[in-house]
């Protein structure tokens, strides 16, 4: 189940990372409109690739996220083994628009059941993108529905073919590469950049997510962080008043998260491994802020 999980916290780190936007690059609003009804549609995100669209009721909601490996083979060997991993308690649809290993997927019961005909997910790759995608309707969704949700997703995966859009994908211009080698030493890094502000890379379950927000309340907000969580809080003056790193949390997953409140602005980077980071570790994260301090 590591696929699904690390898919899961990718998703999970991206929605909460991205920025508000009022169009999507890739996708027109007035397809969604059209294709799923329910409306008016607006974009609740965008970038290079993600976007998250919602209609008036909160619940009705469809959006993708990209993530850029390092191969096309490691892209549809991620496909395989997200496949294999949601095959025991989903109903899964072939969907070739997605990719030869791509398809769509339901939760079911014990009786094989599915659990919401009103919730679907895709997942699906080209070249060395993966994407997940998701559609919730007020509805059933009928497969003219899922059809159509997965060719607008399908339509996004242009970007495998073009290789300077593809590096504004992978590319975050945040993290040192040496750095995130030495946190993620092994397995298919991908990455996820939603936009300017935030990015996350990944590798065998072990999750590196960075984001930057402005504005003038950034030190509440990272003091606000700091003492969520029932968190070991060590201060790191180097940094300014207001910077420290998150560690042995008592909430959430074990992690270190190095927040820092400088310049109107917040930035925060924190490294998911799966189990209590080392001081080695935590180290390696408080290096990787000081970098991305200067960009």
């Amino acid at each position: 189940m590591k696929q699904a999980w690390k898919v899961g916290v990718l998703l999970l780190a991206m929605s909460g990372a991205a920025v508000a936007a009022q169009k999507c690059p890739v996708i027109e609003t007035s397809m969604v409109d059209k294709g799923f009804g329910g409306g008016p549609w607006r974009v609740m995100s965008g970038g290079p690739g993600e976007c998250s669209f919602m209609a008036a009721d909160t619940s009705v909601n469809f959006g993708f996220s990209h993530m850029v490996s390092e191969s096309t083979e490691l892209a549809q060997k991620a496909a395989v083994e997200m496949r294999e991993a949601i095959a025991g308690n989903s109903l899964v649809e072939p969907i070739l628009a997605l990719g030869e290993e791509g398809f769509a997927y339901q939760q079911k019961d014990d009786s094989g059941a599915v659990v919401d005909p009103k919730s679907m997910f895709f997942y699906g790759h080209r070249g060395s993108v993966s994407v997940s995608g998701y559609l919730n309707l007020k509805g059933t969704i009928t497969p003219a529905q899922r059809d159509f949700a997965a060719h607008l997703i399908a339509s996004t995966l242009g970007v495998a073919s073009k290789p300077k859009a593809l590096a504004k994908e992978s590319d975050c211009p945040y993290l040192d590469d040496a750095l995130v080698k030495q946190l993620l030493p092994t397995g298919n890094v991908s990455a996820i950049v939603p936009g300017k502000e935030s990015c996350v890379m990944s590798a065998d379950g072990r999750v590196i997510t960075v984001a930057v927000t402005k504005g003038p309340r950034s030190a509440d907000a990272a003091a606000g962080m700091m003492q969520g969580g029932g968190c070991t809080v060590d201060p790191l003056p180097k940094f300014g008043k207001t910077a420290g790193i998150a560690h042995h949390c008592k909430e959430g997953n074990p992690r270190a998260q190095v927040i820092v409140a400088t310049g109107g602005r917040m930035l925060e980077i924190a490294y998911v491994p799966g189990a209590e980071p080392t001081d080695e570790q935590r180290a390696t994260v408080i290096a990787m802020m000081e970098f991305a301090l200067k960009h």
